[in-house]
Order: C-alpha cells, then structure tokens, then sequence
C-alpha cells in the first residue's frame, strides 16, 4: 500500500496516517509531510470580542510521539501540489507511487 500525503493531508486524513505507523506491512508514504494538524479546537470569545482558539487534545503514537505541528513524513519525499506541478499538468507523487509499483 501506498500513502500519498503532503500539505493538505490534515485531520482525519492525518489520523488515519499516523494510525499505519508501525504496522506490518507499513505502507510507503510518498510526497511530503502531512499539515500537523491533528486536534479539533477549542475555541472561545473574550469579553472584548476577541476569539481565542487552543488545540484540546493530543494524538500520541504508540510510542507517546506527536506530529502536530512538524507533520509525519513521507518515506519518499517528491513536490506535491506546487505552481511547477500545475502549470506541466504533473503529479509526481502519484507518478513515484506508479513506478514503485511497477
């Protein structure tokens, strides 16, 4: 199995991400590191109006690792999603998942 991740790689698709750490056979993550952006908010008014927002929870490997904030990894690290992708119509992440299978 392969993971593509990269910079909008956040949430749920994070959590299922980082749940594949560790497994056997662990799949190969192509592309680049995930947002780190686990947690829901909590978020609250102040009397003057302002919002105040705080992560309220941490998502731990079995190992007690976060990623929040730096992300998890890719195994293959490629450009995803970027101007340079766009404007030659590529992706290649997908395009390294392919070849790795074949």
């Amino acid at each position: 199995m392969v993971l593509l991740t990269g910079g909008s790689t956040i949430s749920a698709g994070e959590t299922f991400t980082q749940a594949t750490l560790g497994r056997t056979s662990q799949p190969v993550r192509i592309g680049a590191h995930t947002q780190g952006v686990f947690s829901d908010v909590m978020e609250r008014t102040l009397p003057n109006g302002w919002k105040f927002i705080l992560p309220n929870e941490r998502f731990l490997t079995r190992w007690g690792h976060t990623f929040d904030g730096t992300g998890i990894p890719p195994h293959i690290s490629t450009p995803v999603f970027t101007e340079e992708e766009f404007a030659h119509n590529r992706d290649s992440a997908f395009d390294r998942a392919v070849t790795l299978f074949r």
